[in-house]
């Protein structure tokens, strides 16, 4: 073979090749992939709350992953979480310190800007006749009989007056906000709050808990209330607001080590 054989240019390859191109292969392997959906499930797990809610939008796998997925649907919180390991309050303690913060809806801050839920942390006082009685950290322990353990309450205000401003796309009759929690895990009860007074009946209770759309409804009735008791007008503050709080229950209260 002689050298100028050696040094052919090699033919570019034949349009007829069967050789897939690699973004065909990779595009399929994705397919392939998506089609799964365990395999699905955890990768949209890894999404935000805001990307996963919106990646409903992208097909139909995605949306019907996520609808029969109970781990996504709590992440999102259309599915309650009840397991929040509370901690008892010992004051003298070195571990005296709570468990882990329930996650408050942020999704719902696009939504209604102005009345979103925030958790604030308490202690809860068990009394001997069963009662609880929520306390905050500064006065905890003081002359207090029963035992107390930390805790969250869930606080949201809305205005009174009228309804707070929404873009059209929150008013669509099957939004996703409606059926949201307030928290993770959610309250089931709800108070009219006022000056650091708590009303000595709840203003709604949901044992199932309560979502964004039970809120709602609730506090732009005619005449809210709860168990044909009205909420009175001495609750609206200042700023024209009702006010609201409500504690979220320990699935279990660990001792303080």
């Amino acid at each position: 073979m002689s050298s100028s054989q050696l040094n052919l240019p090699m033919r570019p390859p034949s349009s007829n090749s069967t050789t897939p191109p690699a973004a065909t292969f990779n595009a399929s392997a994705a397919a392939r992939m998506f089609a799964l959906p365990e395999l699905l499930e955890l990768v949209l797990s890894n999404l935000g709350t805001k990307d996963l809610l919106l990646s409903q939008r992208t097909c139909r796998s995605f949306r019907d992953t996520i609808e029969g997925s109970i781990r996504l649907k709590r992440k999102l919180f259309l599915e309650p979480d009840w397991n929040l390991e509370g901690r008892v309050f010992d004051a003298y303690s070195k571990a005296n310190r709570p468990g882990r913060k329930p996650e408050n809806n942020s999704l719902l801050l696009r939504a209604f800007p102005g009345c979103y839920p925030t958790i604030t942390l308490v202690i809860v006082s068990d009394g001997a006749d069963g009662g609880q009685t929520t306390l905050s950290p500064s006065s905890a322990g003081k002359g207090r009989r029963g035992s107390e353990h930390w805790s969250w309450d869930v606080c949201i205000s809305f205005p009174a007056d009228r309804k707070p401003h929404r873009s059209p796309a929150v008013d669509y009759p099957e939004a996703s906000w409606r059926r949201m929690y307030l928290s993770q895990p959610p309250c089931q009860s709800l108070f009219l709050v006022r000056r650091w007074q708590r009303s000595i009946r709840p203003a709604m209770v949901r044992e199932a808990g309560i979502t964004m759309g039970d809120f709602f409804d609730e506090a732009t009735a005619e005449e809210p209330g709860c168990n044909d008791r009205k909420w009175h007008e001495s609750y609206i503050s200042s700023d024209e607001d009702w006010h609201f709080e409500g504690n979220i229950r320990c699935s279990s209260v660990e001792d303080a080590a």
